[in-house]
């Protein structure tokens, strides 16, 4: 069989997603103005919520939400090892300690149990991870940080789209943060988008975003005024105008691009049921909608005559990417240094060393969906021990 080419992500923009670039660039008006403001009430409307606001990464949104409410100053912040690293970045960029608790071996996500048991006199927030767009436990998640009397952070970068009881993220917890890298089902090229229930919240974050300027250069043009103060120490973490068009197109295309992922998804549950003993597929529990921006499999390697690395390098060689999402923090030499162990956290070293994520984009046709689950199964049966 020939062999074809399939990346782990591909990205191809329409039309009206161009258009909305080539308006600003008309416009004459590049930073932060009046597409950051359409793309912040598009998305309000869109998750059902009230207040937005756009950043130029979810990384930097973590921190100032974090700032915003106290939650860094030197206490401590629960959260999982199994995420990319700007969490845990965002965290400590906040003053905060990071605190890990243990993984869901099945959801992938941050066990509630775990993050009771990992509470303290000086626990000051708990921020959950939304892992390849399946929504962390919140209700009981919700319930703990109630009774604590803590602020709940969701990085829900990967799960714009997903929902818990016909409930998005942001209606759960008191802020959740969004990105809209490259790679996400809602991009911009760049940026994130922090998304609260909490007026005030708001507010904090695009104070800080802007140098916390009590005016910004665009609302100084529309009043020809010139004055301005700056109330307190901010950050440069703005979104521009440029990527917010980005956004506002990709946000018109989303639906039906959540449409075709979610019959991706199914294609691969499908081809992939044959195999349950030799690897595991992702499981959606009930009441859960999972915005599928990664499909992530866990390979059984005590049955395989191979390891991951090489069953990467056999996918390779059929033109298939494949990824791992995510090497657990644990394992990072800079996290080691603060004295975190793997042998601490053993769901997230079980399934962070298992592991691989298969291609997962909307432009993907199921007919190369099948080409990677063929590679897969024969892959897998061809090396069973």
């Amino acid at each position: 069989m020939k062999t074809r080419k399939i990346p782990l992500y591909d990205l191809k923009l329409p039309m009206s997603t161009i258009k909305e670039v080539n308006d600003v660039l008309e416009s004459g008006w590049l930073t932060t103005g009046p597409k950051v403001q359409q793309f912040e009430k598009a998305v309000a409307e869109t998750l059902k919520v009230r207040y937005v606001a756009a950043v130029s990464s979810a990384t930097v949104g973590l921190q100032v939400a974090l700032e915003a409410l106290g939650a860094g100053q030197g206490g401590r912040v629960v959260t999982t090892p199994f995420t990319f690293v700007a969490t845990v970045e965002a965290i400590l960029r906040a003053g905060g300690i990071p605190v890990f608790a243990d993984i869901d071996p099945m959801t992938l996500n941050v066990d509630p149990d775990e993050v009771l048991r990992k509470l303290e006199p000086k626990t000051n927030c708990v921020v959950p991870v939304d892992i390849a767009g399946q929504p962390a436990d919140y209700p009981r998640l919700v319930e703990i940080c109630d009774k604590h009397k803590l602020p709940l952070i969701a990085d829900a970068s990967h799960s714009f789209g997903a929902t818990l009881k016909r409930k998005s993220t942001a209606q759960w917890a008191d802020a959740a943060i969004y990105s809209c890298h490259a790679t996400k089902n809602l991009t911009s090229g760049e940026g994130g988008l922090v998304v609260s229930r909490h007026k005030i919240l708001q507010e904090s974050i695009k104070l800080a975003s802007m140098h916390c300027m009590t005016s910004s250069a665009y609302q100084r043009r529309q009043t020809n005024t010139w004055e301005y103060d700056v109330v307190d120490l901010g950050a440069k973490a703005n979104m521009s105008d440029v990527h917010a068009a980005i956004g506002l197109g990709q946000l018109g295309v989303f639906e039906k691009n959540q449409e075709k992922r979610a019959e991706i998804a199914a294609r691969y549950q499908k081809n992939l049921a044959g195999l349950a003993e030799h690897l595991e597929t992702p499981p959606v529990p009930k009441g859960h909608k999972h915005a599928w921006h990664l499909y992530i499999i866990r390979l059984h390697l005590s049955g395989l005559k191979i390891d991951r690395a090489e069953f990467i390098n056999l996918m390779a060689e059929a033109g298939i990417g494949c990824g791992v999402h995510y090497k657990p923090l644990t394992e990072m030499s800079y996290y080691r240094q603060l004295g975190f162990e793997p042998k601490h956290f053993p769901n997230t070293t079980y399934v962070g060393r298992r592991v691989v994520s298969l291609p997962m984009y909307p432009e993907l046709k199921l007919a190369d969906v099948d080409y990677v689950c063929e590679r897969v199964t024969e892959i897998i049966t061809g090396n069973v021990r």
